[in-house]
């Protein structure tokens, strides 16, 4: 007897095992997809949101070098302009200046001659 009782269930335990798991052919909710898709849309929503930081440190990695160029720009425009202040303290450069706009000393007499041809500066 005790035999005949262990032999409907292991019948049983079969019928389960064949069953259960994820590749049953019932109806009923797929756990294992239910998951995977929760994964994915976490995943989606964890990559969505790196998007947005990505894309400010790319628009202020642009800014970053066209400011660097507009430094460099302003660094050789500044050495210019002190070279040229050296220079105007400069006595002599101050009178070639002056006379170069058509200035004179309070003592000299000046003259207008009129109908040369112009030069080119």
């Amino acid at each position: 007897m005790a035999s005949a009782r262990t032999a409907p269930a292991a019948g049983r335990s079969q019928r389960r095992r064949r069953t259960s798991g994820p590749a049953r052919s019932r109806g009923g909710i797929r756990w294992d997809r239910v998951a995977r898709f929760s994964l994915l849309v976490v995943l989606a929503l964890i990559v969505a949101s790196y998007v947005g930081p990505a894309a400010n440190y790319v628009e202020a990695w642009k800014f970053s070098n066209q400011t660097k160029a507009e430094l460099t720009q302003l660094q050789h425009e500044n050495k210019q302009l002190k070279k040229r202040s050296r220079q105007l303290r400069d006595p002599t450069q101050i009178e070639l200046e002056a006379r170069r706009i058509g200035m004179a000393k309070p003592d000299e007499k000046v003259y207008v001659i009129k109908g040369l041809p112009r030069r080119n500066r």
